[in-house]
C-alpha cells in the first residue's frame, strides 16, 4: 500500500508506528487536539490498514518475530521464576500465550451508534453482511 494520499493522515500512521500516543499523533499531524476526533481517525480502515503495513515493516527491518519474542518472553520466565518472582512469571505466560496466538488481550468493549461510524466503517458492515 502505498502513502495515503492525505499526507496529515499519512503523517499521523507514521507517528503511530513510531510508538507515539493517539492524541499526540494526531496534534503532530497539525490538528487541533481533539481525543474524539483522533479516536475517530485511528479507527478508519485506511488507517488502520496502513498502520499495519508500517508496523510490518519496521518489524522486518529491525528482525522481529514473534518466535524472537517468545523467545525472550520464555527466558524472561525462567529468570522470574529463578529469582522467586510469581507475578512477573505470569506475565511472561501470558505474553508468551498473547504471541501465541492462543490467548487474548482482553480488549474494552466500547458500544457505538450508526451515527459515530464512518461512511468506510458502515460500507465495509454492509460488504460483510452481504457476504
Amino acid at each position: 500500500m502505498p502513502a495515503l494520499t492525505n499526507p496529515r493522515h499519512e503523517l499521523f500512521v507514521q507517528k503511530l508506528s513510531e510508538g507515539m500516543g493517539q492524541r499526540a499523533a494526531y496534534s503532530a499531524a497539525g490538528y487541533s487536539l481533539c481525543a474524539s476526533a483522533a479516536s475517530a481517525l485511528i479507527r478508519k480502515p485506511d488507517i488502520v490498514a496502513r498502520r499495519a503495513e508500517l508496523l510490518e515493516e519496521l518489524a522486518i527491518q529491525t528482525g522481529v518475530t514473534a518466535g524472537k519474542l517468545i523467545a525472550k518472553a520464555e527466558a524472561a520466565r525462567v529468570l522470574a521464576m529463578d529469582t522467586e518472582q510469581p507475578a512477573a512469571a505470569i506475565a511472561a505466560i501470558k505474553e508468551i500465550g498473547i504471541l501465541a496466538g492462543v490467548r487474548v488481550e482482553k480488549r474494552s468493549s466500547t458500544t457505538r451508534t450508526v451515527k459515530e461510524l464512518s461512511d468506510e466503517e458502515l460500507m465495509a458492515i454492509v460488504a460483510g453482511a452481504a457476504h
